[in-house]
């Protein structure tokens, strides 16, 4: 039986990775270091509910094993069997599970292992090189880092499925399985049995093209609908205003993309299209909209699709708009948002725009955010 150990327990460990592997056969090991989510998990069972083109199913997944960042090392056997590793983490925590890992990782080669494929499931572009040094630091010997550079491969995938439940401790998940996991070849592992596993070239690129057509217009209207009052993103897409916002956010930024990763247009709009699930699956406002800093930042989702723009003669008027609502966006229980609020108040809000959004004091993208945030706010 092949085996898969999902590093990061939450939600999409569980509701993506651990259904897809545990229901093709696969043995799944979780580990996680948040004992919540271990103890959770520890109960054997947790159920998922995936929405698909033909359907929603319901499915029960079972027969997995937990283990916790204890003392005694109890991943041991897991770290040592496992054909694949896949981190399901924010990259801020890549390093931390790396080194965690070393030990293992640092025994299997001793052992002279099985190989090992270490899938980084992470938006994060570019950054793979130093995760796999991370893992080389983390390893205990000349001996142990050779077996490793021969032995183990550490690849990015790019993740297309919404996966949400109220908590990351939550033993009821929602998922939409329409697309596939595109993986960075080569590897190791055997995925040719496995659903919604997909070996694909280019991933750096691409990834910066999911960034800026699956997530720009989510948060276009996560931003506007909380500003409406919505509270899902279910409800804030009905509207016919946020739904047109979104629209316009694509018809702008794919030109501008086309033109600076020479793509052709009807290539990324067939890589952005995503199949239509029978039933939706809704996700809430807070999460799409949480973390407005990095989210208006200048290499992200809006403000980089609005440069691109500016770069190639595209007027951005819906990119500015979202980024004005972004800017006005006072979730009082999102740390970041208030941080901008802050600034706002402090500095004013052209010196905000500026410093949030990564770009020069006397850009023309300062002076029409902030003529639009002034809108907003009457």
């Amino acid at each position: 039986m092949q085996s898969i150990l999902v590093v990061g327990a939450g939600r999409e460990g569980k509701g993506f990775l651990g259904e897809t592997f545990s229901t093709d056969g696969w043995q799944v090991y979780f580990l996680d270091k948040d004992p919540e989510v271990v103890n959770a998990l520890k109960t054997g069972k947790y159920n998922v509910t995936v929405y698909q083109e033909n359907g929603t199913f319901k499915r029960e997944i079972t027969g997995y094993e937990v283990y916790g960042y204890d003392e005694e090392y109890s991943c041991l056997p897991a770290v040592l069997e496992a054909e694949v590793i896949a981190l399901c983490l924010y990259p801020e925590d890549i390093p931390e599970a790396a080194a965690y890992l070393g030990k293992g990782i640092s025994e299997r080669a001793r052992r002279n292992g099985d190989k090992l494929t270490i899938l980084c499931c992470t938006n994060k572009n570019h950054y793979i090189p130093t995760f796999k040094k991370a893992f080389e630091n983390a390893l205990e010997g000349s001996q142990e880092r050779a077996w490793f550079s021969e032995n183990a491969i550490v690849t990015d995938v790019i993740v297309r499925r919404s996966t949400n439940a109220e908590t990351t401790t939550a033993l009821d998940v929602v998922t939409t399985a329409t697309m596939s996991l595109l993986i960075q070849p080569p590897v190791y592992a055997d995925f040719s049995k496995t659903r919604w596993m997909e070996l694909r070239d280019g991933l750096e690129q691409l990834k910066e093209i999911k960034l800026y057509t699956y997530n720009a217009p989510h948060a276009a209207c996560a931003y506007a609908g909380y500003l409406k009052g919505y509270k899902t993103i279910l409800e804030a897409s009905a509207d016919p205003e946020i739904a047109a916002l979104q629209d316009e956010v694509l018809k702008e930024a794919i030109p501008g993309l086309s033109k600076e990763f020479g793509i052709p247009e009807e290539e990324i709009w067939a890589f952005c299209s995503l199949p239509r699930t029978k039933e939706e699956m809704d996700d809430s406002i807070y999460r799409v909209a949480v973390d407005p800093i990095r989210k208006l930042s200048r290499n992200d989702r809006l403000t980089g699709n609005a440069m691109f723009c500016f770069k190639h003669g595209i007027d951005p008027k819906a990119l500015i708009k979202s980024i004005a609502n972004g800017m006005a966006y006072d979730e009082p229980r999102d740390e970041k948002a208030m941080l901008i609020q802050n600034m706002i108040r402090e500095e004013g809000i052209e010196a905000a725009i500026a410093k949030v959004c990564g770009v020069s004091a006397d850009h023309d993208l300062v002076t029409r955010v902030a003529a639009e945030y002034k809108t907003i706010k009457g």
